[in-house]
């Protein structure tokens, strides 16, 4: 049996317990594995030293595990900092709590088909690396921060992984405050724990800083409340996602490119892409110097601005106001607003047909030198019609500035 149907065998067989205790012990096994690899061990010898898998799922289910409790697994040994090499460690002590503060940095060697990176409660900073290595720079301020959450890395199925988790026995603010429940697992105790508070407030803070080398087909940062910056790299596909914070992309290229926030705000500069997809829950989209073959711009209530060469614009907001400025490889643009005005500038293009709907706000179109003229809601149509533009808003008003090129 190799590494990937051990690990296989266990998910199948962790399938009837809790997701929280599921998730603790394979991780756990991957730590193991990671750790066994960069001490030369053959897969062979670690699967030998993990175990009989029966055995352990029999030590599981005696102990009769209630529902509704999250586990966790506390190891007597440190955690592994995954098969990268450390290159530099310092720590700064201080009597102020918020000023206390742990430097780490990693460097890892070998081709990876992508590269997933996790922040949970941290930021994410991601650049160009200057070598064929990936780099890793990870900052905690604070004393909890220090306390309550680590550095993992591991690899699987030719993927790179590297994040900031909670360290074993600690639980998110919010969690209930239950008695404890313990299990015996190979000599670890899988436990669950109180709250620790916010890791954000007084001072503490987390930060992820990765470097990661030209080549690298995909790349996906996720982190919970933090925020997630990317500039200077290129590579197949991109996805950048947090919980509630800003995503920030600059000098991206990039096949297929997402980025998504629950309530933060996107920016995108200078970034090139085939096809690019900017979300939000309810922040604000800024895309400046963008180019691509299609754009999808979303926010639930914010404003969306940009400056794009661009074929297709799919841009929707449910109560924002959409501002565009498009050029001559426009070819198709719709704009959507729930009770938010448009705006849309249109240079170097032979013509446009433009339907145009407003429920209660006035429309304006203009064509070349044309100061434009109030029109009703309709279909209109200026030069050879080339570039189709929907605009459609509840209540908002409508502007269109079309300029045919040369």
């Amino acid at each position: 049996m190799n590494k990937q149907e051990y690990m296989k065998k266990l998910q199948e067989r962790l399938e009837s317990f809790g997701k929280e205790l599921q998730e603790e012990i394979m991780e756990d096994y991957r730590q193991h594995f990671a750790e066994g690899e960069n001490e030369g061990k053959s897969e062979e010898e670690i699967i030998e030293e993990l175990g009989n898998i029966e055995e352990m799922i029999r030590e599981l289910s005696e102990d009769e595990l209630p529902e509704g409790f999250a586990q966790r697994t506390r190891e007597a040994a440190d955690v592994s900092e995954g098969n990268g090499k450390e290159v530099a460690e310092t720590e700064e002590n201080d009597d102020k709590f918020e000023e206390t503060e742990m430097k780490r940095a990693f460097s890892y060697s070998g081709y990876y088909k992508a590269v997933v990176l996790e922040g949970k409660v941290a930021d994410i900073y991601v650049t160009q690396s200057e070598n064929d290595q990936i780099h890793v720079d990870y900052e905690a301020k604070g004393l909890s921060s220090q306390q309550n959450y680590e550095y993992y890395q591991y690899e699987e199925d030719g993927a790179f992984y590297a994040g900031v988790k909670r360290k074993k026995g600690i639980r998110e603010e919010g969690d209930s405050d239950e008695k404890m429940v313990k299990v015996t697992l190979f000599g670890r105790t899988i436990i669950s724990y109180g709250t620790i508070g916010n890791v954000c407030s007084m001072g503490q803070s987390i930060t992820l800083t990765v470097r990661v080398p030209k080549g690298i087909p995909k790349l996906t940062a996720k982190v919970g409340s933090g925020n997630v910056s990317m500039s200077g790299i290129e590579l197949e596909a991109l996805e950048a996602t947090s919980g509630s914070g800003n995503v920030g992309l600059k000098e991206i290229v990039a096949d297929r490119m997402k980025a998504h926030t629950g309530s933060g705000n996107i920016a995108a500069h200078h970034t090139e892409f085939i096809s690019g997809a900017l979300e939000t829950g309810s922040g604000n989209i800024k895309a400046e110097g963008v180019k691509g073959r299609e754009l999808r711009c979303g926010t639930g209530s914010g404003n969306i601005k940009g400056e794009a060469s661009v074929g297709e614009y799919h841009l929707s907001s449910g109560s924002g106001n959409i501002k565009i400025k498009a050029d001559g490889n426009a070819e198709r643009i719709s704009m959507s607003t729930g009770s938010g005005s448009i705006k849309l500038e249109l240079e170097g293009v032979r013509g446009m047909e433009t339907t145009v709907r407003t429920g209660s706000g006035g429309v304006r179109v203009a064509w070349n030198d044309d100061e434009g003229q109030k029109v009703k809601n309709g279909n209109y149509t200026y030069g050879n019609g080339a570039c189709k533009i929907k605009a459609n808003t509840g209540s908002g008003s409508i502007k269109i500035w079309g300029r045919e090129e040369g």
